[in-house]
């Protein structure tokens, strides 16, 4: 199969299995350009795992976790393997991320990103799904680069 198929069709099943997990979410899409180098990887990471999971964790003070970046600080964004349920997947990579463990409690979006090759329009798309989760505070407690903060900017959100 090929891997715009197989793209299509894994975030498909994510996205099924999301459905029947969630009451409600939004569901967006969006397309992206993308240069030949960044579509290679792109096209590479399709065949390791298809979601990109972004997750606000809260504490008991309602401070929420966040991971400091090249672009500064975020929420903390893990890619769970594809050979695993994605909230499992989620916790597990959060938990080895951040140092903290917990427990999902809302899906607050997913969006289905189709990454087109700029250069050459005869490429087929590319699809990944990136999801917005809430989460509480379980166990555990921030590594290095990773904190609470009680009044976060907005920019700590991915834009799509």
């Amino acid at each position: 199969m090929r891997v715009a198929d197989l793209s299509k069709d894994r975030v498909a099943e994510r996205l099924g299995a999301l459905e029947e997990a969630y009451s409600s979410f939004p569901v967006n899409q969006t397309t992206l350009s993308v240069s030949g180098d960044a579509y290679e990887r792109a096209r590479e990471r399709c065949t390791t795992g298809l979601a990109d999971v972004y997750v606000q964790v809260y504490d008991d003070a309602g401070e929420v976790l966040l991971v400091e970046s090249d672009d500064g600080l975020t929420v903390p964004h893990v890619e769970p393997g594809t050979d695993e349920r994605l909230e499992a997947g989620t916790r597990r990579a959060i938990a080895e991320r951040t140092g903290v463990e917990c427990r999902l409690t809302d899906l607050q979006r997913a969006t289905i990103l189709g990454v087109r090759h700029d250069g050459n329009p005869e490429r087929e798309p590319l699809y990944r799904l990136t999801t917005l989760f809430a989460a509480e505070h379980t166990a555990g407690s921030p590594g290095p680069g990773v904190a609470w903060y009680d009044d976060p900017p907005e920019s700590v959100l991915p834009d799509h």
